[in-house]
Formats: structure tokens, C-alpha cells, sequence
């Protein structure tokens, strides 16, 4: 049964050949359900390790703007560790540090899923995404805090 909405799957750039090759199979399996119809969107799109505000590049502006959008969406406490933001030293602002992978899934513009995520104590994992839809299982786990 496909998913309705689009997903965007986030990969961090200058990884390990370790995390590279399970990005590559979190992007193959992204790749085989856009295939077989359980996903009707889905866009792949790197960023960096960590992104500064004010931004140097327009990656950094756009990853530190996901960033924001999850946590208005879904609380701090959800997104950490796998995000952390802190202040920074002379002019900028602050810094977040991005995961490795992170899946997103939106319903009608909305945020609905958020992988890696904590919830009521429990992870919620990027592989706990993927065998979900392949499985045909819900992924939708956002809950406001």
C-alpha cells in the first residue's frame, strides 16, 4: 500500500566508508520502494555535519530551517542526541550538529515522522523506519511535546 505524502531522506556528507555504505542502503531501499509504488516522493538531499547560524552557505541555512521546523514539531527532547544545538563562540549565533541519516515524512506540508527520533522513552531508528515500510506499517510518530 503506498504512503501518502513525500519523504525526504537527509544524508551527512564526509561520513565514514562505515556510515557511507548504510547510507547507501537506506538510499537503495528508499530507491526499491519509490519502485514499487509504496512511496509515491521521496528526495534525497545531503547536508553537512554541522550548520552555523547566521549560515555561510545556503545548505547550512536550509539544514539549520529543518532543524527548527523539527523541533517546532516535535519538541528538543525528541531530537537528542541525534541533534544537538548549542551556542557558538564570536559571531555566529549557534550550531547544530546534524545525524548521519535522518528520514523525514510529511503529510500535506505537515511533519508526521521523524527518524532517528525519541518518543515516551523509546527510539525510533532509522532501521525502524525502513522495515516499517516495507512492511507496509504506519511510520507517523511526531508527537508535539
Amino acid at each position: 500500500e503506498a504512503v501518502d505524502g513525500s519523504v525526504a531522506v537527509y544524508l551527512r556528507t564526509g561520513v565514514s566508508s562505515a556510515v557511507r555504505n548504510r547510507q547507501v542502503r537506506v538510499r537503495e531501499t528508499v530507491d526499491r520502494l519509490v519502485e514499487a509504488g509504496v512511496l509515491e516522493d521521496a528526495e534525497v538531499v545531503g547536508w553537512p555535519e554541522r550548520a552555523r547560524e547566521p549560515a555561510d552557505t545556503d545548505t547550512e541555512a536550509a539544514a539549520v530551517a529543518l532543524y527548527d521546523e523539527f523541533v517546532d514539531a516535535a519538541g528538543v527532547r525528541a531530537l537528542e542526541p541525534f541533534f544537538e544545538a548549542r551556542p557558538a563562540t564570536g559571531a555566529d549565533d549557534r550550531i547544530v550538529d546534524l545525524p548521519a541519516i535522518c528520514i523525514a515524512h510529511r503529510e500535506d506540508g505537515v511533519l508526521s515522522a521523524l527518524y532517528p527520533y525519541w518518543s515516551d522513552g523509546d527510539h525510533h531508528s532509522i532501521e525502524d523506519c525502513m522495515q516499517a515500510l516495507c512492511n507496509g506499517d504506519p511510520i507517523g510518530n511526531v508527537r508535539k511535546s
